[in-house]
């Protein structure tokens, strides 16, 4: 049975997208997946499931918006793209600190002009060192000063990509990948 890393965006973040992570594995085990785990509580879960992973990703957000009665964006990595994505990290010796090193993932694969728009950013606040990787439908960032403060965020961070996207620190990627190793 296929196991799938269940990554929501906006979850639990400055007070907005309320969502309990006993009502995620809740509704997730409602919809008749195995083995529900959740780690912290910005929106992550782990689940095996007998179904292809884009209906695993509609079926969930049908259930979030009835449960929470607004839109939320799922998406939906299995082991395998996790295990991937671990080994092409081109920030790897900055991943010491996991804090530093996050993960953008996408909804879909990134729009020809992205990499114009995310350089774009990088040239606007010529202060921040921040980096990035464009990887097909994710990105990796290396924040050497912290993510609080980066501009690669939000609504413009989706507008100058093409996709949605939904980000997790280096630490909780690797949580993600040894829940999903089954």
């Amino acid at each position: 049975m296929p196991t799938y890393a269940i990554l929501l965006r906006a979850v639990n973040v400055g007070g907005y997208g309320k969502l309990s992570m006993a009502e995620l594995r809740n509704t997730l085990s409602s919809l008749g997946f195995k083995n529900v785990e959740t780690y912290i509580q910005s929106g992550n879960a782990v689940v095996d499931a007998n179904v292809p992973a884009e209906r695993v990703r509609l079926s969930v957000a049908v259930a979030l918006q009835k449960l929470t009665g607004t839109a939320v964006d799922v998406i939906i990595r299995t082991h395998d793209q996790l295990d991937d994505l671990i080994h092409r990290n081109p920030f790897a010796t900055e991943a010491v600190d996991g804090t530093r090193v996050h993960i953008a993932f996408l909804s879909g694969p990134a729009a020809p002009t992205a990499r114009a728009a995310l350089e774009s950013i990088v040239e606007k606040y010529p202060n921040r060192r921040d980096r990035y990787h464009l990887a097909g439908d994710h990105i990796y960032f290396h924040f050497p000063d912290g993510a609080a403060d980066t501009k690669f965020t939000g609504k413009f961070l989706d507008k100058a990509i093409g996709a949605v996207g939904t980000g997790r620190n280096w630490n909780t990627v690797l949580k993600l990948h040894a829940m999903s190793k089954r």
